[in-house]
């Protein structure tokens, strides 16, 4: 504690400075200034990661410790992705608030697992495209309202305990073949019927009741 306090008072008084990065090596920035050439570190404070080029302010205390402070300027010739760098895990926390994202062309997320947990979500898009191998959902209750609803699906299995489907005006069934299995009894319940075949009708039962 003693050895903390001696080293805070001598360092209580850093000189800043501008400068220009001119490499980098080993995690450290060259850094060339009107004092000579500082070889600094990013602080941490120092969110945006920097770059060769840039316009830096630094601070340089009395034993040569040095860091990058904040990115002042950036070449134009190098404008293209800002990015933020942090080491190990970052947590953003916003209390009495919202938290807002914002973008004027698009928004990407990259990572190896993505988990999102709220009590309640609203999600409104004109179009989306999903590419996945897997999904599982695990949901008590699901309503879909939808004006129209196109699926191309290679292959689908559904197992469900009961399942009731409601249609107001037509439903039609196109395939190469379709089989039913019941193991118990079914029951169709129409006004008008028609079987139409283009080759022949078998009916094969033990009792036939017609009428």
């Amino acid at each position: 504690m003693r050895t903390s306090a001696r080293k805070m008072e001598r360092n209580m008084q850093p000189a800043m400075e501008y400068g220009i990065i001119d490499s980098r090596q080993d995690g450290f920035f060259e850094i060339s200034t009107e004092m000579g050439m500082l070889r600094a570190s990013r602080a941490v404070s120092c969110i945006v990661s920097p770059e060769v080029g840039d316009v830096v302010l630094v601070s340089l205390d009395d034993i040569g410790t040095c860091y990058i402070l904040s990115i002042l300027e950036r070449a134009e010739r190098s404008q293209g992705n800002t990015d933020l760098a942090f080491d190990g895990n970052v947590n953003i926390m916003v209390s009495g608030g919202s938290l807002s994202l914002a973008s004027g062309e698009g928004l990407s997320l990259a990572s190896p697992r993505f988990d999102l947990d709220a009590k309640e979500a609203t999600i409104r898009i004109d179009k989306t495209s999903f590419f996945g191998r897997l999904v599982e959902n695990n949901i008590a209750k699901l309503k879909l309202l939808a004006e129209s609803m196109d699926s191309i699906i290679k292959r689908t299995v559904e197992r469900v305990k009961s399942s009731y489907r409601y249609i107001e005006e037509h439903e039609e069934i196109q395939s190469a073949s379709t089989r039913m299995i019941v193991d118990g009894t079914l029951t169709m319940h129409t006004k008008n019927t028609m079987h139409i075949a283009e080759g022949h009708v078998k009916i094969d039962a033990e009792q036939i009741h017609l009428g």
